[in-house]
């Protein structure tokens, strides 16, 4: 039988305050030409008449604090005033501004050392800003048991899903031993993180039943995940705590941190993880190839925004922001048309967008990226 960790009372509860912290630094380069080096795809509103993903996740973000004073953003400094447009309530302090973007490491190292200075001990829900539902409510609940095991725990918790096709797009975590058992959700250890397998070795991930899609979602005391970046990555430790004595070092010391995901640098390498198996579908709108998760399909299968006029084509994912897109014969096609830019690709080919935007530099074509 699992040992079974017991639901916060309301003392342990106010001894860890509940932050969530929202990842909306990246540049969405897979996302092309929605997505552009100006206006990323957190800041896109992705269907007519909706909240931006920026938006849509800030407003999930309030639930899991009870507070927009308890949601920290980290964004790059080009989009800064587009994140302070966005969240208007937003209090000014709880913008992190990155001098130059670095990834997710550097990010959550920053927020924790800055919720550690303002809540020491409080827990941090990290978020991805790039994530839509189809139901928020499991989600909501999967969190909940993350944050309860990680009031009482002293373990890095991560949140994963059953996998709902063998892809080789997501990373996926190997269940172990299942540790408790919190708001109906099994929580286990995590045995191993393997980022992005092959196609054969996705479909025995698949087959086996014992590995979980990684979601990209974390939840731990901020002193854990510092004990853990001080064990894992010193040269992070060592300059977070240069930043955390004197706030104007950030310019210098930020561009110094390596470039590397909290996965590589920290998940894979701690001990005690301890992993939340949420029952809850969530669309990652990591590609063009998600679009099909979000769009308006006609009888034809074809996933549209924007005007279409089609013979004989299905399956396809077609997005105008202007004008009439005309198709004839074409399935499992993407087709954008966005500002002064077209793009055609199969659907196989939407992981390759971002070499393609890579290419722009060495033809010149800087002023579309």
């Amino acid at each position: 039988m699992p040992n079974t960790a017991r639901i916060p009372n309301s003392e342990q509860v106010n001894a860890h305050p509940a932050y969530a912290v929202l990842l909306a630094g990246g540049q969405g380069r897979r996302l092309w030409p929605l997505s552009r080096q100006a206006l990323p795809k957190q800041f896109l509103t992705i269907k007519s008449g909706g909240q931006t993903l920026l938006q849509s996740a800030a407003s999930r973000a309030v639930q899991v604090s009870s507070s927009m004073g308890r949601v920290l953003v980290l964004v790059q400094a080009a989009h800064a005033d587009l994140a302070r447009q966005q969240l208007p309530d937003l209090p000014p302090e709880n913008l992190i501004v990155e001098p130059v973007g670095r990834s997710t490491a550097a990010s959550i190292g920053l927020a924790a050392i800055t919720l550690a200075q303002r809540s020491p001990g409080a827990l941090m829900a990290v978020l991805p800003s790039d994530h839509l539902f189809i139901d928020v409510n499991p989600w909501f609940t999967a969190l909940r048991a993350a944050l309860a095991f990680a009031a009482t725990h002293d373990r890095l918790v991560t949140i994963g899903i059953q996998p709902e096709s063998p892809s080789s797009s997501y990373g996926y975590v190997h269940m172990g031993q299942e540790l408790a058992h919190l708001e109906g959700c099994g929580i286990y250890a995590a045995q191993s993180f393997i980022e992005k397998p092959d196609p054969l070795l996705a479909r025995l991930f698949y087959e086996s039943k014992e590995y979980l899609w990684n979601t990209g979602t974390f939840v731990w005391r901020s002193d854990v995940f510092l004990a853990a970046v001080e064990q894992h990555m010193p040269a992070l430790w060592a300059g977070l705590q240069r930043i955390a004595a004197d706030p104007e070092s950030l310019a210098e010391v930020f561009p110094t941190f390596q470039d590397i995901s909290v996965d590589y640098g920290i998940m894979e390498k701690a001990a005690g993880v301890a992993l939340v198996r949420g029952d809850f579908e969530r669309v990652d709108v990591g590609n063009l190839s998600t679009l099909s998760s979000l769009l308006e399909t006609d009888p034809q299968g074809n996933a549209v925004e924007g005007l279409l006029i089609e013979r004989d084509s299905r399956d396809n994912i077609v997005y105008s922001d202007e004008g009439l897109v005309g198709l004839i014969g074409l399935e499992n096609m993407i087709v954008i048309r966005h500002g002064d830019i077209v793009l055609v690709c199969p659907k196989e080919h939407a992981r390759e967008v971002r070499d393609l935007v890579a290419a722009l530099r060495e033809k010149g074509l800087e002023r579309f990226g």
